[in-house]
């Protein structure tokens, strides 16, 4: 076709790489254009391309160092390991001062020293697995904000996009009132909704900063500080399981659990070396104080593996959810393909095909946002207590 002098009408720039102009031709109003995609792979651009700048990276590793160096929780459960090793140390050193009956083999003369040991020894062990649980939880709350920040930049894309959709079909109104061919009312009705995208991309803004400054909280980072997120989570083909061996290894490393048990050896101990001049009333107490610790593992136990199995139905729910979305994508890029030949022969217009790669962003951030919360599924799976 044969291009005459025109006006450029609007210039539309899409945050994922889709570049239009639109130029008039004659009177008459028929438009032509020259448009270029990128590939699918933009929905995932980087940081940078929602705030306009370079942003220094970080990955999820130093994310998590910067949080754990920062964690008053850590450091204090780190502290109390060291607390105890060294209580630990002094009970042993008070144990050997102890009388030994070579016959039976036991210390004597000094319960009390034999009680200390053992309920010191409880202790430590208690406390590194609470030091691990503390680094458990760390780590996974630094993995959701990090994500989280994705899930927030793919907002703001989705606001840019909806406002670049409000800004051409208010232009379209426009053009169409200066013609006498639309409402006063409608012309109107096109710019309040360009206004109100506008005012959602600087709320989405609002909330990506947000979203960075938990992370900054966490990394003990100040607040408006923005890196780019270089670690995107990953769709991977999901690994048979047997859940139930899954929950059978996961109940001997928990550490809720094993405070339970601590519970009923610390219960057994109080019965072991109970003190007969508190009274019988008092040891009766205290054997009941066992039976009650056992109940509560065992409640503890069943509670533990009902949530594991819920978990695990609904990680492959978010399985099925994402090879479906992968044909939704699949079935989107066709139309997307097919409204491209349209448009070069002019059978369309520009909104359709622009709508067609809305519709092929939208569902690649789905997938991202799907992907993001199958990573923490797995995470949890691996390591409920964390959560």
């Amino acid at each position: 076709m044969k291009q005459k002098a025109a006006a450029v009408l609007l210039v539309l720039s899409f945050s994922t790489g889709l570049v239009t102009t639109v130029q008039a031709d004659s009177p008459s109003g028929s438009m032509s254009a020259n448009m270029s995609v990128n590939s699918s792979a933009t929905a995932t651009s980087k940081t940078s391309s929602v705030t306009g700048q370079a942003l220094p990276p970080l990955t999820l590793k130093q994310a998590v160092e910067w949080a754990q160096t920062n964690s008053y929780n850590t450091r204090t459960a780190e502290r109390d390991v060291e607390r105890r090793r060294l209580e630990l140390k002094n009970a042993e050193k008070e144990l050997g001062n102890s009388p030994i009956d070579y016959i039976d083999n036991e210390y004597v003369d000094n319960e009390t020293s034999w009680r200390n040991y053992s309920s010191s020894t409880l202790s430590y062990l208690a406390s590194k697995k609470q030091a691990q649980y503390a680094k458990d939880q760390i780590y996974f709350n630094v993995m959701k904000s990090y994500q989280s920040v994705f899930v927030a930049e793919n907002q703001v894309k989705n606001d840019l996009e909806a406002l670049e959709i409000a800004q051409a079909e208010e232009k379209i109104a426009l053009a169409k009132f200066a013609r006498g061919k639309l409402s006063e009312y409608a012309k109107n009705e096109s710019t309040q909704a360009r206004v109100q995208a506008e005012q959602a991309v600087e709320q989405g803004k609002i909330a990506l900063q947000k979203s960075r400054d938990a992370l900054n909280f966490l990394m003990g980072q100040p607040n408006g500080t923005a890196y780019e997120m270089v670690d995107r989570p990953v769709y991977k083909k999901p690994k048979k399981l047997d859940i139930e061996l899954h929950i059978q290894q996961l109940t001997d490393m928990n550490p809720n659990l094993w405070k339970l048990e601590d519970s009923i050896k610390t219960s057994e101990l109080n019965v072991r070396y109970f003190d007969f001049n508190n009274g019988a009333g008092a040891y009766d107490l205290a054997k009941m104080d066992v039976d009650t610790a056992k109940e509560e593992l065992a409640k503890g136990q069943k509670d533990f593996a009902e949530s594991l199995r819920n978990l695990y139905a609904t990680v492959k729910e978010n399985q099925k959810k994402y090879v479906q979305l992968e044909e939704s994508l699949r079935t989107a890029k066709e139309a997307l393909e097919l409204s491209h030949k349209k448009w070069a022969r002019g059978l369309i217009i520009e909104m359709e095909l622009k709508n067609n790669q809305l519709k092929v962003n939208q569902i690649e951030r789905q997938m991202e946002e799907l992907a993001i919360e199958l990573d923490q599924n797995e995470y949890t799976l691996n390591k409920p207590w964390s959560t």
